[in-house]
């Protein structure tokens, strides 16, 4: 009885996180939005990002700024058109490109490990009925980055809006 509740507790928890997920013609939308999105207070985009030397692919999240600084590091080119990208896929072989989007800054099991210790779908929740519309981190930077991912995937757009950086926007995403 207690394995079966157990199980159906965490199939639940499953099904709820993969229904709160955005579909990615979504993630499109808020990736070019946060492109778009020119002031002091960059949106977080998640993106999927190979490092050729190694060649290694993987999901991160950076600042949508961080990407063009990156795409000049591999190539001298900072211009980024959205509507290229609409697989939001890019791959880096210089070492200060991949260092520019953080790509090391987090595995896949740390931000599974960390979407476990919050509630994403009650946060998502809080941020849809205006709730919720500023974090503050106190925390490592890869908490507030791996934070934004989440965020990210379940249509949430974040901001990091204070010269610390500690202090962050949250506005669910509404294409236009």
């Amino acid at each position: 009885m207690t394995k079966t509740i157990i199980f159906l507790l965490t199939f639940g928890f499953c099904v709820l996180s993969a229904e709160a997920q955005v579909d990615e013609q979504t993630k499109f939308k808020m990736f070019c939005s946060a492109l778009d999105n020119l002031s002091t207070a960059p949106n977080y985009i998640v993106i999927s990002v190979k490092n050729k030397n190694l060649g290694e692919t993987k999901e991160i999240c950076t600042e949508a700024p961080f990407i063009g600084g990156a795409m000049a590091r591999e190539n001298g080119n900072s211009s980024i058109k959205c509507k290229n990208y609409k697989d939001r896929y890019f791959e880096f072989s210089k070492e200060s490109a991949l260092v520019n989007i953080n790509f090391d800054l987090y595995t896949e099991t740390e931000l599974d490990t960390f979407a476990k210790s919050i509630n994403v779908i009650e946060i998502i929740q809080q941020v849809k009925n205006g709730k919720l519309t500023t974090k503050t981190f106190n925390g490592s930077r890869k908490e507030q980055i791996m934070f934004a991912h989440l965020m990210f995937n379940n249509g949430v757009m974040m901001t990091r809006g204070c010269i610390a950086g500690n202090i962050c926007g949250l506005t669910y995403f509404k294409p236009k």
